[in-house]
């Protein structure tokens, strides 16, 4: 590895393929011609020269990077808050929506350890994900600028209603005594309203929305909020016809379910996955689906499969399910499972698919690895792109093969796609330019976070896979923000 001082510094890459870490300043890298890594985040503004091979880079926004940097990961997030009893600089758990070439993101600033974050962030993209603006919802927690009621904020979800022209951000806020689901909207992505409260109750949980943008539905135009309230042992389905602004009367889909994520079929149907789950850690139980095909008004239950996955050390990384649908109406479900492995000692990620959201397909395992790896796979972003039926892109979080073994695990970020609904899959590409170690991330009593999902989305004819990396701590502070790489489709 090649590690340059504090101070900025001109860093030259060898023959060979070099590990390269900036510095806190703004730095000159030039790397050879080998397969290099250059960790460049976090620094002033840096220029990246990346020569011959095949290079991956993380990157801060402003950096200049050339073009001949094949795998270039931009950082989105900057956490300013200062509260002491959130983690800085911290953030996590993103989700993504995308419409032509616009990409929208959010996420979790300056986490707690005991849940929620300070602040929701956001960004935005129209040009694909190569370059992004960012900004921070207005009036939700106390640092909000303006400041809102809420202690903190959390599960942070995207959508876009194509009917009213006009962005959502929903996010579950917590406050001394109880919680509400909030939404804040935009026509441009940047610029946001004051939050709407959609739901209030003494504990709501994981929190999606999703919009009917579908020309043949008898519901065009309809929002969906799927959320679970704890309390009242159910999962709830509000629906809004006028762009988030009203919402209905609280519908009881089911039970208890967590992690619910909506699509909607093109003949207005909406379908509901989510874990039905065993156990507090949520690694036993089954993957369920809810199926409505009034708008929103009653629900069937379907089980797509069991649950059997491993827990993964140190990690907080719950097996939440990961949810897209393509043009044709094929609704695709991905979630790491441990079914494929001798013991059930590591999970890799597993696919099933639905026409009906009745009827699933068993499920299959991407192979990520061979069969005989104790390569450990978890939290999915999937998406399907809306132009390309059957085309479909997988972000995920791996432990660096051997690092657990050596006592010190070691955490990667990597990405697949299928051509073909999930018959066959590209090889993995790796997006991190750094492995992250354990300390780096923020803590919750759960374990170290990099999110409880992930998020990929197709947009202008590239896919955009959105997720969590760091670097080490400085000067007291973490280093651990939401990245976005812009790939060929």
């Amino acid at each position: 590895m090649l590690a340059a001082p504090v101070a900025a510094a001109t860093i030259r890459g060898t023959v060979r393929g070099d590990a390269i870490v900036g510095t806190p300043s703004a730095d000159a890298i030039t790397a050879g011609p080998g397969d290099d890594l250059v960790q460049a985040a976090w620094g002033g503004v840096d220029r990246v020269d990346c020569g011959g091979g095949r290079d991956i880079v993380s990157a801060d926004a402003t950096d200049r990077v050339s073009a001949n940097c094949e795998v270039v990961s931009s950082r989105l997030s900057v956490d300013t808050s200062t509260n002491p009893a959130g983690q800085h600089e911290t953030a996590v758990e993103p989700d993504t929506f995308a419409w032509g070439s616009t990409v929208v993101a959010a996420y979790q600033l300056g986490r707690f350890n005991d849940g929620g974050a300070s602040n929701i962030g956001t960004s935005v993209s129209t040009d694909a994900g190569r370059t992004w603006k960012r900004a921070v919802l207005p009036a939700v927690t106390v640092e909000s600028q303006p400041p809102g009621p809420e202690s903190a904020a959390s599960d942070p979800t995207v959508a876009y209603d194509a009917v009213h022209g006009v962005w959502l951000v929903g996010t579950l806020t917590i406050e001394h005594n109880g919680s509400h689901v909030y939404v804040a909207h935009s026509t441009d992505g940047l610029h946001w309203s004051a939050p709407v409260d959609v739901a209030s109750g003494p504990e709501l949980d994981k929190d999606w929305f999703a919009c009917d943008n579908n020309a043949a539905s008898p519901y065009r135009g309809r929002c969906y909020a799927e959320y679970t309230d704890d309390a009242k042992n159910m999962t709830v389905s509000q629906s809004s016809d006028d762009g988030g602004l009203t919402w209905s009367a609280p519908v009881k889909a089911y039970t208890t379910l967590v992690g619910t994520q909506p699509v909607i079929l093109p003949n207005g149907t909406l379908v509901v996955v989510a874990g039905d789950y065993a156990d507090e850690d949520a690694l036993t139980g089954s993957i369920a689906s809810l199926r409505s095909t009034d708008g929103g008004a009653t629900f069937t239950r379907s089980t797509i499969a069991t649950l059997h996955a491993a827990a993964n050390g140190a990690m907080r990384s719950a097996s939440l399910p990961s949810v897209d649908v393509d043009s044709a109406g094929t609704i695709y479900a991905a979630w790491h499972d441990c079914r494929f492995r001798p013991g059930c000692k590591v999970n890799d990620m597993v696919l099933s698919t639905s026409t009906d959201g009745v009827t699933w397909s068993t499920p299959t395992r991407v192979p990520i690895a061979p069969l005989s790896s104790t390569l450990d796979v978890f939290i999915p972003g999937l998406a399907a792109d809306p132009a390309r039926p059957g085309h479909l892109g997988l972000v995920y979080a791996f432990f660096t093969a051997g690092s657990c073994a050596r006592g010190a695990c070691t955490l990667e970020m990597g990405f697949t796609t299928s051509p073909d609904g999930g018959k066959t899959w590209t090889a993995p590409q790796r997006l991190d330019a750094q492995p992250m170690q354990m300390s780096w991330l923020a803590k919750t009593t759960s374990g170290r976070m990099v999110g409880d999902y992930f998020s990929t989305s197709f947009a202008g004819g590239r896919v955009v896979p959105v997720f969590t990396l760091a670097t080490s701590p400085l000067s007291g502070r973490f280093r651990e923000a939401i990245f976005a790489a812009s790939l060929p489709g």
